[in-house]
């Protein structure tokens, strides 16, 4: 990403509601499935993850040298410079890796999945949060340097072929997927200029409550909620034990 969408997203991400309400889901999904342990957050950027989540991950990775800055300035210390492609860590060394909204902006993202593979140990969880459905593709993916949004069987194919068995994979942020997609539609990708990201500014205090707390509610309805539709896709895998 730009300098300058790091320094929004520092700016922004502890009050936005896409951030918080992500953080709820995949806190719920950790809470359920995956012990405490030793874990990475990959790519860590501004550092939220790290603080929200201590119990799962410690250590943040980042490529970019502006992300780890403003994750320093969270009071966070356990943290590296490194492509995800080529971690700076031991084999069969980590219970969890979380991956959230990172694999969209790397072009050999199999690559990236056989690296969290090889350093976590048997037994150990990946956890990916990526954007969904192509056809959503927008200014705001262009802003963001996407490389791609995902078909739900394309992510289930490449997280297999890195050896992973799946626990759990659905889509989230279901319940704003109309509304959402309208607003990309609206914002469709044309291919020129920078794009400008859905992310940039927090709405106004009811309305990023009201979106905040639809989003979240879904880390109380995921059992019974139907995985047809959603912005995003949840993806928990697990290396083989042997």
């Amino acid at each position: 990403m730009e300098t300058a969408e790091y320094d929004r997203m520092a700016r922004v991400e502890e009050r936005h509601w896409w951030f918080r309400a992500r953080l709820a889901v995949v806190r719920t999904f950790l809470r359920k499935y995956v012990p405490p342990g030793v874990g990475l957050d990959c790519s860590c950027g501004t550092g939220m993850t790290l603080k929200q989540l201590p119990q799962w991950v410690q250590i943040g990775a980042d490529l970019h040298g502006l992300a780890l800055k403003h994750t320093r300035a969270r009071g966070l210390e356990k943290l590296v410079q490194a492509d995800l492609r080529r971690l700076p860590v031991a084999d069969a060394s980590l219970d969890l890796v979380t991956s959230l909204d990172t694999l969209e902006h790397i072009d050999d993202d199999k690559s990236a999945l056989s690296e969290i593979f090889r350093v976590l140990k048997p037994g150990g969880h990946g956890l990916f949060t990526v954007p969904a459905h192509p056809w959503m593709f927008s200014a705001h993916d262009r802003a963001l340097h996407h490389v791609r949004r995902y078909r739900r069987a394309e992510l289930r194919s490449k997280v297999t072929q890195a050896g992973f068995e799946i626990r759990k994979f659905r889509y989230i942020n279901t319940a704003l997927f109309p509304l959402v997609a309208a607003v990309r539609l609206v914002s469709k990708d044309d291919g020129e200029g920078d794009g400008k990201s859905d992310t940039e500014h927090v709405p106004a205090g009811p309305v990023n409550f009201a979106l905040y707390s639809i989003f979240a509610s879904e880390r109380w309805l995921l059992p019974w909620l139907p995985s047809l539709m959603g912005v995003s896709l949840l993806c928990l895998a697990r290396k083989p034990a042997s």
